[in-house]
């Protein structure tokens, strides 16, 4: 099972579009996946207890999405020149083990130029410490605004080059 990770809880992101779209692709292709948006974590977390693996409130999404997967697709909007807080957050209220020995593909989103490079080194940094296996080729999509019409991905060439990613995961 592949998990794909929508790595943003900012109300009406467009990371969720891109995330959508290559749960499409995995769907097209026969691919068991599973779409989790962080939108969907609750908005009372109680930060004291993230750290309490057995009975944090990520307990449950670390046995149904982590533990439950082989690889993870990480669709990661820029936030700030990295990656938004709630999915630090979110790994970190993972107990590390669980992430052991997953691989891993990483597609970052902006509407800047670059594609959330930055933001892809430091979770690839981030994954590497919790031995998960990140693929070398990550794909930045940068200027999100140009690539839409009417809340949907119409650019060709990004809708060529998520196809390709997530037949590298595939593959991987």
């Amino acid at each position: 099972m592949i998990l794909i990770l929508s790595a943003s809880n900012r109300e009406g992101n467009l990371t969720t579009l891109f995330a959508q779209q290559c749960k499409a692709l995995l769907d097209e292709k026969g691919v068991e996946n599973r779409l989790f948006s962080l939108s969907q974590l609750p908005e009372e977390l109680v930060l004291q207890s993230v750290y309490q693996y057995d009975t944090s409130v990520f307990n449950k999404w670390s046995q149904e999405l982590i533990q439950a997967c082989e690889k993870i697709l990480f669709i990661v909007p820029e936030y700030n020149g990295s990656i938004p807080g709630i999915l630090k957050l979110f790994i970190d209220g993972v107990s590390p083990k669980d992430f052991h020995g997953k691989k891993s593909v990483l597609i970052g989103v902006s509407a800047g130029r670059a594609g959330n490079l930055r933001g892809m080194d430091h979770l690839t940094d981030i994954l590497h410490y919790l031995q998960v296996e990140v693929h070398p080729q990550k794909l930045p999509i940068s200027k999100l605004y140009d690539l839409l019409e009417e809340g949907k991905i119409v650019d060709e060439e990004t809708l060529a080059l998520l196809e390709k990613q997530v037949q590298i995961l595939i593959d991987y």
